[in-house]
């Protein structure tokens, strides 16, 4: 079952590095565009992603029977709706989205302190990100409507 998941992050991050590069522009007139921070943030990803699938695939432990945990999915889950997050919301949405499912749902967060801290995330990320370093951040398509 670990493959799976981790085969499945692999592809999510993937699909983020493609969208950071060729729709939202990972450089453009010698700054950061507006893929560069998905970029990043899906190299982590991808970059863990495979250090645990090496792990699964040359461990020692090969006998090791496992039990199936639906909240292993959750990271996928959470990956997955983040991604498309992105296209409809934007990166702000996204990562308030993605911090309030984590630490609600994984973590078993009140809804007081997930509130809160994915708000100061958000905001966080998008004062380092959009006010310092002037890093367009990706806009979903809701708010190119307006």
């Amino acid at each position: 079952m670990d493959i799976v998941i981790v085969i499945i992050e692999i592809l999510v991050a993937i699909v983020w590095i493609q969208q950071g590069v060729v729709r939202y522009v990972f450089w453009e007139n010698g700054r950061p565009g507006g893929g560069f921070v998905p970029v990043i943030f899906a190299v982590i990803v991808l970059a863990a992603a495979l250090a645990i699938l090496i792990k699964v695939v040359f461990g020692k432990d090969q006998k090791e029977t496992y039990v199936f945990q639906p909240s292993a999915f959750m990271p996928v889950v959470a990956a997955v709706l983040g991604g498309f997050m992105l296209q409809v919301g934007g990166i702000g949405f996204s990562v308030f989205l993605f911090t309030s499912i984590w630490m609600r749902f994984l973590s078993k967060y009140s809804w007081v302190k997930t509130l809160i801290t994915s708000a100061i995330f958000t905001f966080f990320i998008y004062g380092i990100f959009k006010m310092w370093l002037r890093v367009p951040f990706p806009q979903g398509f809701i708010f190119q409507l307006f």
